[in-house]
């Protein structure tokens, strides 16, 4: 046992229902499954956003022996500042724990592993890019220079992107090419067990929300932020509510920066009585068993886990075109997609999909729910096991 590899998963926060998000939520469940007898596992979260969700997914990770601390306080008026906090403190726990490998799940952790970089005995850096945006930091050109294609493939030890489209966009950085620091694909995953297990509620009354025991449910889970496209989704929602009879209701689960703004928008389409914003929510199982049809109207992902587990918890699926997606669904066998930024065009799907036929609805969940399968996070925690190791066995 005093052989085991240590493995530090660095997240940018615990609070998984916000700000943490899936990233956190999958840095979690590989850290839940990698095999104890080969890894001594924890988490560092950048910061401590004060949530008392944090506190009870800590105590649970610590629960089962996966131990998990914070380097500082988030401070919103001081992030430079709160930076540098995160990185001493980390680099204390790091001192303290003899970490073999740091392995960053997100764009500020990823800073603070290159810090964690230039000091001795510092262990092996791996970073794992999620974001399925076609380049990194699009809003800060001269950190996308800087880090993205400098720095990254200078200082970490290897890059992985979680689908191919990732990938490929990695390794077509000029230095990366110069360099031959080739990204790999180790693809998102999810606990299939968790999700599998879900039955479809017919009485949806037992949601607990309202809602009638014969409502068409439309759901959709994630941030609220402009790459998901929920605007898109709220515009297609006030037409289909127009142009059908049946009782319907939207489903958002999550929360972000867009909060207000989308709120705002469902009452100027006058949607408001048809939109249930949950919030933040811990039964992602629970509230998918009473979805009808799941919709992604992102307008980039990586690799969408909310898909994934969507699919696996057998809830038909329309998802925008995007790349991410179309590694996940072939249309018309498990599943559908439309163009992004196209509310007409989003409408005539919702519709055709509410009365689509029961026999076609049941092929459908049968062939995703197989899609689901091969992206179980038993899988892809023996490839990253795969990879820890491969960085200490002796050529």
């Amino acid at each position: 046992m005093n052989n085991r590899l240590r493995i530090l998963q660095l997240i940018y926060s615990f609070d998984i229902e916000g700000s943490g998000g899936g990233v956190a939520r999958f840095a979690s469940e590989l850290s839940h499954t990698l095999d104890r007898e080969l890894f001594e596992v924890s988490i560092g979260g950048l910061w401590d956003t004060g949530k008392e969700t944090e506190r009870e997914h800590m105590h649970e990770l610590n629960s089962v022996g996966i131990t998990t601390f914070t380097g500082a306080t988030w401070d919103e008026k001081n992030p430079y500042l709160a930076l540098w906090k995160s990185y001493l403190g980390l680099k204390a726990a790091i001192n303290r724990s003899k970490i073999d490998i740091v392995h960053s799940h997100s764009e500020f952790s990823d800073i603070v592993s290159m810090m964690l970089k230039f000091y001795p005995g510092a262990p092996k850096f791996i970073r794992t890019l999620h974001n399925g945006y076609p380049i990194e930091w699009r809003k800060r050109y001269f950190r996308r220079i800087i880090l993205s294609y400098i720095l990254y493939p200078l200082l970490f030890n290897k890059e992985v992107g979680v689908a191919q489209h990732v990938v490929m966009n990695m390794n077509r950085r000029w230095l990366s090419k110069i360099l031959n620091h080739n990204a790999i694909l180790i693809h998102n995953a999810i606990n299939i067990t968790k999700f599998s297990k879900t039955k479809h509620l017919s009485d949806k009354s037992k949601l607990d929300m309202g809602i009638p025991n014969d409502a068409f449910i439309i759901g959709s889970i994630g941030r609220l932020r402009i790459e998901k496209g929920y605007d898109t989704l709220l515009e297609a929602a006030a037409k289909v509510i127009q142009q059908t009879n049946q009782s319907i209701k939207f489903i958002l689960v999550g929360m972000g920066e867009l909060d207000e703004t989308l709120k705002l928008q469902a009452k100027r389409l006058n949607i408001s009585d048809h939109v249930i914003f949950t919030g933040p929510r811990t039964d992602i199982e629970f509230l998918l068993s009473g979805m009808d049809l799941f919709i992604s109207s992102s307008y980039w992902e990586g690799f969408s886990t909310a898909v994934l587990e969507a699919m696996a918890a057998g809830v038909p699926i329309l998802a925008t075109d995007i790349p991410g997606n179309r590694e996940l669904i072939e249309p018309g066998i498990n599943g559908w997609l439309v163009d992004p930024h196209n509310p007409e065009a989003l409408t005539q799907e919702i519709i055709n999909h509410i009365i689509i036929p029961e026999e076609t609805k049941l092929k459908i969940i049968e062939q995703e729910q197989k899609v689901a399968h091969k992206y179980s996070i038993d899988a892809v925690a023996k490839q990253y096991q795969t990879l820890y190791q491969s960085f200490f066995i002796k050529k």
